[in-house]
């Protein structure tokens, strides 16, 4: 039901924990994992090629490139409606059951909630504790106000770091802009998309950890 997507270009130290918290775990609901290789030589084809996993897909792009133009290659190779924007150095501490049952039918994108930790403490209760947005160096980023004109000082801020649009969104307005190599992209994309009438849902409970 979900498609995970992402780039990575010699990093192979990340997969396997990467495959055991995607496609491993989401086996039984339908979870896929399109990474879009920019041409590894450490290992990392080889490794994918002898693992064989029948839900994760390999572009091998070949080349560096952008984080948009790697991107939209996963997001057009991706086989479910609702595309996870994801990096291969994040892993998901709740369950991917979890997260279908946030996705409805009033809101097109779903914003999870992220902090840099490791393995040991997605099991701490200290490191998950979270009450409020931001807090216990929690980051959610949505406070925009779509009262004030795009353009405008103190509209707020907006930034998909990490979560899940459903695949009409960027048929409807458009896939990363690749005038940008890495940052900015996810922000540009979702102020772009939501201006536009994309309707964003803040997902408190939806945590994972940046473990590079």
């Amino acid at each position: 039901m979900i498609s995970i997507v992402t780039g990575t270009i010699n990093r192979k130290e990340y997969l396997p924990e990467l495959v055991k918290n995607t496609v491993e775990r989401g086996d039984n609901i339908g979870i896929e994992l399109v990474l879009v290789d920019g041409g590894s030589t450490d290992g990392t084809i080889e490794y994918l090629e002898e693992l064989n996993h029948p839900n994760i897909k390999l572009i091998k792009h070949g080349e560096r490139s952008s984080y948009p133009h790697y991107m939209d290659l996963g997001i057009e190779n991706a086989s479910y409606d609702l595309v996870c924007q994801w990096n291969d150095d994040v892993l998901l501490v709740n369950t991917w059951e979890d997260v279908l049952a946030q996705i409805d039918d009033e809101h097109d994108a779903y914003i999870f909630n992220w902090k840099t930790g490791s393995i040991l403490d997605m099991k701490d209760p200290e490191w998950l504790k979270c009450d409020f947005p931001r807090d216990n160096e929690w980051i959610i980023i949505n406070n925009i106000d779509l009262s004030y004109p795009l353009g405008a000082e103190n509209v707020g801020e907006l930034c998909m770091n990490y979560g899940i649009y459903k695949k009409d969104v960027f048929k409807k307005y458009g896939g990363y802009n690749k005038r940008y190599r890495y940052y900015y992209s996810d922000a540009e994309m979702a102020v772009r998309s939501y201006y536009a009438g994309c309707e964003f849902k803040n997902l408190l409970d939806i945590r994972y950890a940046h473990v590079s």
